[in-house]
């Protein structure tokens, strides 16, 4: 304790693994307040993606020992939506939308994953609507959901 004395980085290994929902949520308080009330950087890894979206304003993620992703919290988090298209004549095989990555659906209606440029969803209802369909829903995807894009391509 007396060497790590308010450490400027301060860097934990999956700190909340094998603890109840309770516990859980105190430690989770207790980086948030090391790092609002000290200043102090924090580089948290953990395969509980949820938690980290809790905690965290920048993102690295890591696949098969290869960075694949690195963006802040929010650019990242307005960078994918998952989208949510309606043709007016059903299709046998999806066809490519500006910026999708995966798909699934059936017939008149499919969801992408789409990646999106700076925030903007003009450009994919654009191209949506030069294939003859209608943008129906729009969400925003978790922390999970994007890891999970980015490695199945």
């Amino acid at each position: 304790m007396a060497l790590a004395h308010r450490p400027e980085l301060l860097v934990l290994d999956e700190p909340s693994s094998g603890l109840d929902p309770v516990v859980r949520r105190d430690i989770l308080g207790a980086i948030i307040r090391t790092i609002a009330e000290d200043g102090r950087t924090v580089l948290f890894s953990s395969h509980l993606l949820d938690e980290v979206e809790r905690v965290a304003d920048h993102i690295a993620m890591i696949h098969d020992g290869r960075v694949i992703l690195v963006n802040s919290m929010d650019d990242l988090k307005d960078s994918y939506r998952r989208v949510t298209l309606r043709f007016e004549t059903p299709v046998v095989d999806p066809p490519k939308l500006l910026g999708g990555r995966n798909t699934q659906g059936a017939g008149s209606e499919w969801t992408y994953i789409c990646t999106i440029v700076d925030g903007d969803m003009g450009q994919v209802r654009g191209a949506a609507e030069s294939m003859g369909a209608q943008v129906v829903e729009e969400s925003a995807l978790s922390l999970d959901e994007i890891l999970v894009a980015n490695i199945r391509q």
